[in-house]
């Protein structure tokens, strides 16, 4: 009986740092900055907002600067709305898209093992890991998430196989009560739905 507890308690202790961070993200929200810097230019594109975190992949990120957007995942279904285009776009998240959005595998666990090779390295009071896809000609080349020492995701950047980087920077998490709804999308009146692949 003993050991059954010890087995038990132990399979509720998230694996690894990506596993942990996974855990300790879900119910928060938090103020992200995000960066894209394509291939050849040292000058980066900035947008900045909030993310609601539920048991991922369930997010929604709504921009805020510098024009306001959001999207939406549930998890098997993603919904991309620009305001000002009246415009929302639908689509499936299949394993290649997954692969192709590193938030979306960073709490499935045999997914994530199965596109990337994982390593983590101590960084101070933090950790960083990074995945390296399996796949030479995946569209994701390099993933690299830092956490700090409460586990939270301060940081993920990753490189295309165009030589594009992009990267987000977050901050002030704080918990965030969010049922089903949040990771829902029903597109506004008027509003013009448009299928992705």
């Amino acid at each position: 009986m003993i050991l059954l507890s010890l087995i038990l308690a132990t399979s509720l202790v998230p694996a690894t740092e990506i596993d942990r961070a996974a855990f300790a993200i879900a119910k928060q929200e938090a103020a992200f900055t995000q960066r894209f810097t394509p291939k050849g230019f040292k000058n980066a594109q900035v947008e900045s907002g909030s993310v609601i975190f539920g048991a991922l992949p369930m997010m929604r990120w709504s921009y805020t600067s510098p024009e306001e957007k959001v999207f939406v995942f549930d998890g098997s279904k993603s919904w991309f709305y620009v305001p000002a285009e009246k415009q929302v776009t639908v689509a499936n998240l299949d394993d290649a898209r997954k692969r192709d959005l590193p938030f979306l595998l960073i709490g499935d666990p045999d997914a994530r093992a199965k596109a990337f090779v994982v390593k983590e390295q101590r960084r101070g009071s933090g950790t960083v890991t990074t995945l390296q896809p399996r796949d030479g000609a995946a569209m994701i080349r390099t993933v690299s998430i830092t956490t700090g020492a409460d586990h939270l995701i301060q940081r993920i950047e990753y490189t295309d196989r165009e030589g594009n980087r992009t990267s987000f920077d977050f901050s002030g998490y704080h918990p965030k009560s969010a049922g089903a709804d949040t990771f829902r999308f029903i597109p506004p009146a008027g509003v013009h739905v448009v299928n992705g692949e």
